[in-house]
């Protein structure tokens, strides 16, 4: 199992909105496909899977906001 975390954007340690999930919980991902898109006042990026498998769980929602860190959703590996 991998615990997904917030990535640090930038040199600052901003709280980011998490815009959309491209994968449903449940979904398969390749490595390298775009897992979530996060973004704040500044800036909107799109976090790409470190891992190939299927998303077990989502932890956080659309909508939410995160810190750098956190845990926001678990893959497990093919």
């Amino acid at each position: 199992m991998v615990e997904i975390q917030v990535p640090q954007l930038g040199q600052t340690n901003l709280e980011v909105t998490i815009e959309n999930w491209c994968v449903e919980e449940g979904g398969h991902i390749e490595k390298g496909e775009p897992l979530y898109e996060l973004s704040n006042e500044k800036l909107s990026q799109e976090i790409d899977s470190p891992v190939s498998g299927t998303v077990t769980r989502l932890i956080k929602v659309k909508g939410d906001v995160v810190n750098p860190g956190d845990f926001i959703a678990e893959i497990e590996e093919d």
